[in-house]
């Protein structure tokens, strides 16, 4: 398997530039290295047999308390929260896996490191038959008194998106806690039950004293999921995008109580505004946005206006290709609740799709080439596949509806209600057999349009303190490919599978 690590073309040229451009003061931005305070992982599932394993690292010398949010795909709703505790340069893995067919998403760990509530060393959680402790993903979070319109059934939590964000660091200033994180020569923390406890009524962190022990964070955290299907003989692997500079302040809070978000983001100065740092069109720019709007430093890190990657479908090699395009700060400005859509978001959670089901669609232009650099023109039905490559409005606008989308191609099957490689349900087809070569080539998805009611609406970020503004949506993705050779040899069947980042551009707007 070879995966390509790409990135965001609003981080392109980091790493070149570093040595001659400083970044300014506590500048939030993606990093050029793959570490940082904040991890965006674009992508899970527990569909179609597949399981997503995930490894978290910690590449510093020092203590962290991080907080894990997984969020199912329609919504960003919380399915799950776990606060890990890192020991200097600790490793967490787990894997998410599912039971049933239409069941819940459940995680489970055979790693030591610290956790609140507790996972491996828990007595209450159900049991898998090699005796190992799992948590299932909940709905608590969308349904009942949270219902935002969407699916109630726990099926919901089988596919979505995943963060963690550092809290803090952890120090041995009063309580000893750093020690209790840190793993001995058995490979065993000191004192997890320490940790649990000081939760707790009475405990030193429980009764309103969150920042004992606790530093400010400072980063150094990276990770890696791992799509695998066990039965198909394929695994498919990402690296989080990480987001340095995230906050100056000490972040640690109770559990449960979902917090910190991709919204904490701070300047260390209570009130005071945030910084985003990023290149656009080979440039460095800075834009600073009011406390109240720290989600738009954040979203103006991840902004494209267009994003690029290739399909290959074709029969000879047994090729798949699905793009998974997800927009991790969506729920800040469409959820339940908010009324208009917060721009650069134009419609709220409440627009109900073809499937009778709540969304908060976003409007694409869609292009195609061969790979020799011929346009590629769809077939009809246009808006049950949702392709309009080259056919102008008034038609309706191919659209994605959901925080965590996957896009399949050349799955022209009427009904279909999973894609081939991901078992998304979070699906959207493009066909493109209307020509015999469109088995393979480059495919682009414009976010943003000149012409608000055109194609697309004019989907623009809020503006800074300055005044400018980003074209397009905070996206983050890639496109994962899939393929089988049975011609090796007689008997022998080849799986092979690849990722590969999307590339995107990022433009200020008017």
């Amino acid at each position: 398997m070879k995966t390509h690590i790409l990135g965001n073309q609003l981080a392109l040229g980091l790493a070149t530039l570093s040595a001659c451009i400083a970044l300014p003061a506590q500048a939030l931005h993606l990093s050029s290295e793959g570490s940082g305070q904040v991890l965006l992982f674009p992508y899970y599932t527990v569909n179609s047999d597949n399981q997503t394993l995930i490894s978290i690292v910690n590449s510093t010398d020092r203590g962290k308390a991080t907080r894990l949010f997984f969020r199912e795909g329609r919504n960003s709703r919380v399915a799950l929260e776990l606060s890990i505790y890192l020991a200097p340069y600790d490793i967490w893995t787990a894997s998410i896996f599912g039971i049933e067919q239409s069941g819940a998403a459940n995680i489970v760990t055979n790693d030591n490191s610290c956790t609140v509530p507790e996972l491996k060393t828990s007595t209450s959680l159900p049991r898998l038959s090699n005796g190992s402790r799992y948590a299932p993903f909940s709905n608590a979070a969308y349904t009942g008194d949270a219902n935002d319109a969407g699916p109630d059934d726990l099926a919901r939590t089988r596919e979505g998106h995943f963060e963690l964000i550092e809290m803090g660091e952890v120090i041995d200033l009063t309580n000893g806690s750093l020690t209790a994180i840190t793993h001995g020569a058995n490979g065993v923390p000191a004192n997890c039950r320490q940790i649990v406890q000081a939760w707790e009524h009475g405990g030193y962190w429980g009764g309103g004293a969150a920042f004992l022990d606790m530093a400010a964070p400072s980063g150094g955290l990276y990770g890696t999921a791992y799509l695998v299907d066990a039965l198909g003989g394929t695994m498919q692997a990402f690296a989080a995008d990480a987001i340095g500079n995230f906050s100056s302040r000490n972040l640690h809070s109770y559990p449960g109580w979902g917090q910190p978000t991709l919204a904490s983001a701070n300047s260390g100065t209570p009130g005071s505004s945030v910084t985003a740092h990023m290149f656009v069109d080979g440039a460095p720019v800075t834009l600073q946005y009011p406390a109240h709007q720290a989600i738009d430093a954040v979203s103006a890190v991840l902004m494209a206006d267009e994003i690029h990657n290739e399909f290959v479908t074709g029969a000879s090699v047994g090729g798949a290709s699905e793009w998974v395009v997800t927009f991790p700060t969506k729920h800040f400005y469409t959820d339940v609740g908010i009324a208009p859509a917060i721009a650069p978001f134009t419609r709220v959670f409440s627009t109900v799709t073809s499937e009778n089901s709540a969304s908060a669609p976003v409007d694409l232009g869609l292009s195609a080439w061969t790979r020799e650099g011929s346009a590629i023109d769809c077939i009809p039905p246009f808006n049950y596949y949702g392709c309009i490559i080259g056919v102008p409005p008034p038609l309706e606008p191919s659209r994605l509806n959901w925080a965590s989308n996957v896009v399949r191609f050349n799955q022209s099957e009427f009904g279909s209600t999973s894609s081939a490689i991901l078992g998304s349900t979070l699906s959207w087809g493009v066909d493109l057999f209307g020509w015999t070569e469109a088995n393979e080539g480059t495919f682009r998805m414009t976010l943003w349009s000149p012409e608000s009611g055109a194609l697309n609406n004019q989907q623009l970020l809020r503006p800074d303190l300055s005044g400018r503004r980003l074209r397009g949506l905070p996206v983050q993705g890639f496109w994962v490919a899939s393929y089988t050779n049975g011609q090796l040899t007689p008997g022998v069947l080849a799986n092979y599978s690849d990722v590969v980042r999307h590339q995107s551009r990022a433009s200020l707007g008017p």
